[in-house]
């Protein structure tokens, strides 16, 4: 067991340099601001990026794409959430005045302009062929002007700078679980996606355990120190709807390691074992796996549920020592680790801060020995902080860790 100081240095330090060195490797979803002097008596481009202009008062059309653009202090996912427009959506102009009322009443921006584009490579459903006035799908164009200045610029030099936009939490995963979503601004857009991701679990804060369910054992402040640094690639199959969830399938791979020892098992008095460097136990491993995922919006909470094939499971073991080889001994379960080839996820999250969501996963190993669970918390709303912690429940014991976690999207140039 370390010391309390020294944990809450390291935690310290981490909390305040993490979220600052995280945020600069964001990547910038690429500028739709229009070209200076091109514009309709809308107020939005003409520039072939949207499409073909199409007149704002005749409808219904198809939605193809909904976006958001000049805004600098409020990022685009956040803003996305406050229309009711959604790709495979039928709208009409009235739906339209519904959603530039919904961005004005931010009190954010001093106008909102939408405007209606054809998209010619996106037909629109054959279902709808003899009712949308277009028969390509639409983009949605909301332009907005900030408070204090012109649109997709901050106010004049000579005024007060705005407060710098945060960095957006991605939608695309949890914790170590990804959801069908893709990321900011393409959440729900169909395609290729990638996340860089790199968790942390700094230490056990407190947890009980027995040994053969004979000898109890209390743990707190305990080292844990295990790195997962990876990616999690997908193909959204199909957006959601009002109906239908979104799909996707996609892969993870993570190298782990430890940048401490781990705690060992002090099975009796006077009898200590030591961590070995065999099977599930490694200091360093490379895990993977491949996935299925449906993800659903129901009312304000983002809700998934999927199923994972490879070896990913096991990193839960790597977590406290009572799911290593050494415990096990004396749980009977001679020459085996705790290994598992499939698991199951569900996880469930909303945003009432961009920077800070709220959520928690849960994940089932299956066929795991001592049939362990975890659930990871995404609580930084509270804190202000990237510190979160998870619950590790197995069966003789349970610990309560904590972590740091970070995800950031990458998408592949168009």
């Amino acid at each position: 067991m370390r010391t309390l100081p020294g944990l809450v240095v390291a935690a310290a330090l981490l909390a305040g340099v993490a979220p600052r060195a995280f945020a600069q490797f964001q990547t910038p979803v690429a500028s739709t601001t229009p070209a200076p002097g091109v514009s309709t008596a809308a107020g939005i481009s003409t520039s072939t990026f949207y499409g073909a202009p199409l007149a704002p008062d005749r409808g219904p059309w198809v939605l193809g794409d909904v976006r958001v653009i000049g805004a600098t202090t409020l990022n685009e996912y956040f803003l996305l959430e406050k229309v009711r427009a959604r790709r495979g959506s039928l709208y009409m102009p009235e739906d339209v005045t519904g959603d530039v009322k919904s961005l004005q009443e931010t009190g954010s921006f001093a106008s909102v302009v939408s405007g209606v584009y054809a998209i010619p490579d996106q037909p629109v459903p054959a279902g709808y062929s003899t009712i949308a006035v277009s028969t390509s799908m639409v983009r949605l164009v909301f332009q907005v002007t900030e408070k204090g200045g012109a649109p997709g610029v901050g106010v004049s030099s000579g005024a007060a700078r705005p407060p710098q936009p945060q960095a957006p939490y991605p939608v695309s995963g949890m914790v170590m679980t990804p959801t069908a979503y893709r990321g900011l601004g393409r959440f729900n857009e169909p395609g290729l996606g990638l996340d860089i991701v790199a968790l942390y679990y700094i230490g056990r804060l407190y947890g009980k355990n027995s040994y053969n369910y004979t000898n109890a054992k209390t743990n707190y402040l305990d080292r844990v120190g295990v790195w997962y640094l990876g990616a999690d690639g997908k193909l959204q199959l199909q957006g959601e709807t009002s109906l239908r969830p979104a799909v996707a399938v996609g892969g993870q791979g993570f190298f782990t390691f430890r940048d401490g020892p781990k705690p060992s098992v002090n099975a009796l008095p006077g009898v200590t074992v030591n961590v070995t460097q065999q099977g599930s136990q490694k200091t360093n491993k490379l895990i993977a796996d491949a996935y299925l995922v449906f993800s659903k919006k129901i009312g304000p909470v983002r809700s998934s549920v999927g199923a994972m094939q490879g070896n990913f499971a096991e990193s839960i073991a790597s977590l406290t020592e009572f799911l290593g080889p050494e415990h096990l001994l004396f749980q009977g379960h001679t020459n085996q680790i705790a290994t598992s080839h499939t698991a199951f996820f569900i996880s469930a999250f909303g945003n009432p801060h961009p920077s800070y969501p709220l959520g928690v996963e849960f994940i089932k190993p299956n066929g795991m020995v001592n049939n362990p669970w975890l659930l990871n918390f995404k609580l930084g709303y509270f804190l202000h902080l990237n510190f979160d912690i998870a619950f590790l429940k197995f069966r003789g014991g349970w610990d309560l860790l904590g972590n740091f976690a970070f995800r950031t999207n990458y998408f592949p140039r168009r």
